[in-house]
């Protein structure tokens, strides 16, 4: 069974154009699997974000990978993301809104692990 976390909704900050996962698996010998779900959810309702890497990935033992959208609409401007991984703790998991795919975070505009809520979805 999968720890489920959320950014919850999300205002975008003007300037980002990109949104980044970034899953570390800490563990020195096992792997672990990873997915990453992206929302837009201007309308009210949750519409998938279509990302840039694959959705699920088995990180390697002490390795990181890194899920990210292609370049948001202009028309976006409430996001989620949500991230499912074993509920152990041995994966961190941190989320950047980015301005340049080339690793330019908004300030204020990341969410820790610490900061993502853990929900439960039957």
């Amino acid at each position: 069974m999968a720890k489920i976390l959320t950014t919850g909704v999300l205002r975008r900050h003007s300037s980002t154009m990109f949104l980044t996962v970034e899953a570390f698996n800490v563990d020195p010998d096992s792997f672990r699997s990873v997915s990453v779900l992206m929302f837009d959810w201007s309308s009210g309702f949750p519409v998938v974000i279509p990302m840039a890497d694959p959705s699920t990935v088995s990180i390697p033992p002490n390795q990181y990978r890194t899920f990210r959208s292609f370049q948001l609409p202009s028309n976006l401007f409430a996001y989620e993301v949500r991230v499912l991984h074993p509920k152990d703790k041995d994966v961190v998991v941190n989320v950047f809104g980015l301005s340049d795919i080339a690793f330019d975070p908004q300030t204020g505009n990341n969410a820790m692990q610490h900061d993502l809520a853990v929900v439960k979805l039957k």
